[in-house]
């Protein structure tokens, strides 16, 4: 029998009715779940965006203290609730049980780490160049934040939004995914449980009309935007025109280097799971994977045979290595792109006549592409990349900054000559050395170049910059 999660929206400390505007059901097996959902509209959006301006006052009044405790309290509650969260991931969106504690007790350390940034949100103070006058600079909130999360990480980015923006005295609207608004509303309850004032964070269910109303909502100061480029700019366009401040993350076309010199084994690790772990479906997923010519044949050779051995099935099976993707929709999208690529190439495992039931897709591999090609044009979000052969190491970096939307680049070498050449000529957001390009701290700053990001850094103490503003005062003792 379908177990069926109907869901609400969060506004102002109460929950709200809607009627049914969406489905997301269990992509590996549509018979075990189904989720539904209201989609919320610009009345509800200007509803919560109100009750969010009055928790900033609240919030104020609490002091730096007591938001601390609530985020820390938020980052225990997580911990405890581990196991039966990864389940509800899993069931919704397809990741691996596994895969999605890893990622509840992630989200767990950032309320943890922000609810010690609360106290540390510390100014400065020094003297004036005129006699006698102090400078104080200090950190405000800016007020009501809007924040639109993606389902590829249903509790991390919402954590890596809303924890630093409850730190430094600021509320929220939150539109999470269609597709894992249920993970949302867990942690939503979490949230409320926590001893916020009411309003201090408030969730808005829906897909596109929801997220547009949250962003443009009256009374937004700032806009925190992580999803797809084409969506991403049209958000960048609204909070320009309204002068907001704004912080969009829209994914990357990532590539990895395999230098002439790379230990093969270690290398096709590191692109095994930059490409195909988590179906894909990671921002910092390796699309293209740029090998030295002289050891092309034998790391596309070892990479296939260990494709093959990887263990693709329901995510709640303990033996299940990859799961599928989120939504038959995003099948769809990822068939059509990966059938461009056939029409030119035969890939040399999978590609979409390999059929897989529901929303699985089969892990592919090409060979023998071109700078021009369509992965280093398109973001591919699936288990789907691309070998490019470089004559050398030059060659190679000149590939992967030939990309419009470096988020995370990689590079597997045993040269320090090469690594410490490649930190400081890639073009990249996010560089790693010997590891895949999928993988990220909570405590360090987050973000891309190019196409791949606008605004400032996500994530570590670099999370200041965008939920504050700064403030210069000069003090005077008086005549």
């Amino acid at each position: 029998m379908t177990e069926t999660i109907t869901l609400q929206h969060h506004v102002a400390g109460k929950l709200v009715s809607g009627a049914t505007a969406f489905e997301q059901p269990n992509p590996a097996d549509p018979n075990d779940l189904v989720i539904v959902g209201p989609e919320g509209d610009t009345a509800l959006a200007d509803e919560a965006s109100a009750a969010a301006r009055s928790a900033v006052a609240a919030l104020a009044a609490g002091g730096v203290e007591k938001r601390a405790d609530s985020l820390a309290a938020i980052g225990r509650t997580l911990m405890a609730r581990v196991p039966e969260l990864a389940v509800l991931i899993a069931r919704e969106t397809g990741k691996t049980v596994p895969d999605a504690k890893g990622e509840i007790i992630r989200a767990a350390r950032l309320f943890e780490f922000f609810a010690g940034e609360t106290i540390r949100n510390v100014g400065e103070m020094f003297d004036s160049t005129r006699p006698g006058v102090t400078v104080e600079v200090s950190y405000d909130p800016v007020g009501v934040v809007a924040a639109v999360t993606p389902w590829n990480f249903p509790i991390a980015i919402p954590a890596w939004k809303i924890a630093p923006a409850i730190a430094f005295g600021n509320a929220v609207l939150w539109k999470p995914s269609e597709y894992s608004s249920a993970t949302a509303a867990a942690l939503m309850e979490v949230i409320a449980g926590a001893g916020l004032p009411d309003g201090a964070v408030n969730m808005i269910l829906g897909a596109g009309g929801a997220g547009k109303a949250v962003t443009e909502a009256s009374g937004v100061d700032a806009v925190s935007f992580t999803g797809s480029a084409t969506t991403g700019q049209l958000v960048r366009k609204a909070a320009a025109a309204s002068g907001r401040r704004m912080q969009l993350e829209m994914g990357g076309i990532n590539a990895l280097v395999i230098a002439a010199d790379a230990d093969i084994p270690s290398a096709v690790e590191c692109a095994l799971n930059g490409a195909f772990f988590a179906a894909g479906q990671r921002c910092t997923a390796t699309s293209r994977i740029i090998v030295d010519d002289s050891i092309a044949d034998a790391f596309v050779a070892a990479l296939t045979a260990r494709m093959q051995s990887v263990v693709v099935g329901d995510p709640r099976d303990a033996k299940t290595q990859v799961g599928p993707l989120v939504s038959l929709r995003q099948k769809a999208a990822i068939s059509a792109l990966t059938e461009r690529v056939e029409a030119v190439t035969v890939p040399v495992i999978g590609g979409t006549k390999q059929e897989m039931p529901h929303a699985f897709f089969a892990l592919t591999l090409f060979d023998g592409l071109t700078g021009d090609h369509i992965f280093g044009a398109d973001e591919i979000f699936g288990p789907v990349a691309g070998v490019y052969r470089a004559k050398d190491f030059d060659e190679a970096l000149a590939l992967v900054n030939g990309s419009k939307a470096n988020l995370s680049a990689g590079l597997c070498t045993k040269s320090l000559k090469y690594a410490q050449v490649f930190k400081k000529k890639v073009h990249a957001g996010v560089v790693t050395i010997n590891l895949p390009t999928a993988g990220i701290d909570y405590h360090a700053p987050f973000g891309g170049v190019g196409a791949a990001s606008y605004g400032p850094r996500e994530q570590g103490r670099s999370a200041r910059d965008f939920y504050t503003e700064l403030k210069t005062t000069y003090l005077s003792p008086g005549v």
